[in-house]
């Protein structure tokens, strides 16, 4: 197995098993952040739009919205438990007439008629090949289409200040690896890839074919209630990949030294605020 592909199946293990978890957790962060990428594609009624990595559909479903009953999404991810569970709740909330999931590779798709606006709200980075990604968008829509992504921001080869938390973490687990184990951080965050910083990822956005990119910074914060709950967190998005590879006759005591580095960002009443800035792109195709 080559690398890309296992940093592809890493993450699609990841997520599969943190599908029934996700959708508690994401309401914290991700559900805004979602709503921020659909209301980035200036939506109109009735427009059809496609959705990459779309999880338990932090941006679908403000898409939906959006496009109303006369409009169509469609989400792919890759993570079979992710389409069963994003499927179900669109049943539930009877959406089923103007939105759909189905399993597929962000990297390696194609679609039988071109959609109006695309959206990949946290998932390039994720990516091995996120510009192979940006150029399947690209031809996905139709010309004059929108695309609107969210990626984390990085400075000097480290995630941006404000994700001292998800650092700190990333550090603490490094250190229970075995050996010869590689750590995944880097090259999951796509910290050394094109999306490494605002210029080589508005690079990456023109080289598949899309014009007037636009990327900007914007703030994002929440709070848990305790470190546990942070913790906790961390098994339903990316980091479970490094707590997974640690053994798990050690993972009490990486979990007691991970809760002991995270004390300094804590409250006077134990609580944790998180800090995520994020990086917006926008362009047309």
């Amino acid at each position: 197995m080559t690398e890309q592909s296992n940093i592809t199946s890493r993450v699609r293990d990841a997520y599969d098993k943190s599908a029934d978890q996700y959708e508690s957790a994401g309401q914290i962060i991700f559900h805004p952040l979602g709503k921020m990428v659909a209301d980035l594609l200036e939506l109109k009624p009735g427009e059809r739009v496609l959705d990459l990595g779309c999880g338990r559909g932090a941006c679908l479903f403000p898409i939906a919205a959006q496009v109303g009953t006369d409009g169509f999404v469609l989400g792919i991810d890759q993570a079979p438990g992710m389409v069963d569970a994003c499927g179900a709740d669109i049943e539930a909330r009877g959406l089923a007439d103007r939105a759909q999931v189905r399993l597929g590779d962000a990297q390696n798709f194609t679609v039988d008629q071109p959609f109006d606006a695309l959206s990949a709200g946290m998932v390039l980075f994720l990516l091995p090949e996120p510009q192979q990604a940006l150029a399947c968008a690209a031809a996905a829509l139709r010309s004059g289409g929108r695309l609107a992504a969210t990626t984390f921001p990085t400075e000097n080869g480290r995630l941006a200040a404000g994700w001292e938390s998800a650092e700190i973490l990333a550090e603490v687990l490094s250190t229970y690896l075995p050996a010869g184990v590689d750590d995944p951080w880097r090259l999951v965050l796509g910290l050394n890839g094109p999306l490494v910083c605002e210029e080589s990822t508005a690079a990456a956005v023109l080289a598949a074919g899309f014009t007037d990119v636009e990327i900007r910074h914007v703030p994002a914060r929440s709070r848990f209630e305790s470190i546990d709950d942070y913790l906790d967190w961390t098994w339903t998005v990316t980091p479970r990949m490094q707590w997974e590879l640690v053994p798990p006759e050690r993972r009490t005591e990486a979990t007691d030294a991970a809760r002991t580095a995270l004390r300094k960002l804590a409250g006077s009443d134990g609580s944790l605020e998180f800090s995520c800035p994020t990086r917006t792109i926008r362009a047309v195709r």
